[in-house]
């Protein structure tokens, strides 16, 4: 009797959705019980634009129609689109290619390559963390400032900071100067390349310097963000270390460990999951 609830409910959801024209762009299986769109499913289940998953003791693996693999952790909910998953709680494995993202309390996680896979969770503290295990992905604010480009086997971590604690357009941290075809660029220890103005950054070129100053988003997308620098030292003893954190637009970003364990663990006999 409880099966053929079950399976009343799942047709009357798919049924609500087909009189609204909603498509399928996917499906969800799990190896446990889940929730779509808030009905308990056990085993499969299509997924539309917005479907809202969540997962229990058992994992979910979600695969788009484009091709993004998604692999859900315990305790875990996301809304899922064509082009994104909102994490709203828990941890998630993403494999893809962009255009497909993953977005986390404000921030995006695109794919910088084909077959990028890595893992995204919301952790205490208003943090979010980011690993990559293949390829490597870029996080962006909501101002589509990039905060990072975090590269094959590391981890960063964003906490994003109270309102009011910083301006949303300050920037501070360290990095390397470089000057390139009439402009002075900024590569900082999130491996992400920023143009400066506001000053003379000629004896800085080829040495670590410790900045702070205002941002602006891109231009143009693949152009690098503006600082216009306040303050500009040598990264020296009195300074700060290349692993200081960066504080960019109100996020601080630094090195996290311990993301990804979860999942890791739960698919260490199976195959990564792929495109």
């Amino acid at each position: 009797m409880f099966r053929k609830l079950q399976a009343v409910a799942a047709l009357m959801c798919m049924l609500s959705y087909a009189a609204a024209g909603t498509v399928s762009i996917g499906t969800a299986s799990a190896r446990g019980d889940m929730r779509v769109d808030s009905y308990m499913v056990k085993g499969n289940a299509t997924l539309f634009d917005g479907s809202v998953v969540e997962t229990g003791q058992a994992t979910a693996d979600l695969r788009l129609d484009k091709g993004a693999a998604i692999t859900m952790s315990t305790n875990s909910r996301g809304t899922l689109y064509r082009d994104r998953l909102v994490l709203q709680r828990g941890e998630s494995e993403l494999a893809a290619s962009s255009p497909f993202k993953l977005e986390a309390n404000g921030l995006r996680v695109t794919p910088n390559e084909t077959n990028s896979r890595g893992v995204v969770s919301l952790a205490a503290g208003n943090t979010v963390e980011v690993a990559a295990l293949n390829g490597s992905f870029g996080v962006t604010n909501v101002q589509g400032i990039l905060l990072a480009n975090v590269r094959p086997g590391s981890v960063v971590s964003f906490a994003m900071q109270a309102a009011g604690a910083s301006p949303t357009t300050s920037f501070s941290g360290v990095g390397l100067v470089s000057y390139e075809d009439g402009h002075y660029y900024l590569t900082d220890s999130a491996n992400v390349k920023y143009e400066i103005t506001g000053k003379d950054f000629k004896q800085y070129v080829g040495t670590k310097v410790v900045i702070s100053g205002t941002i602006q988003a891109p231009a143009a997308e693949g152009t690098p963000s503006v600082i216009s620098v306040s303050s500009i030292g040598i990264n020296g003893p009195t300074g700060m270390s290349m692993t200081t954190k960066l504080i960019i637009g109100g996020v601080v970003v630094g090195a996290a460990v311990g993301i990804g364990v979860g999942i890791a663990v739960s698919n260490s006999s199976k195959p990564p999951a792929s495109p």
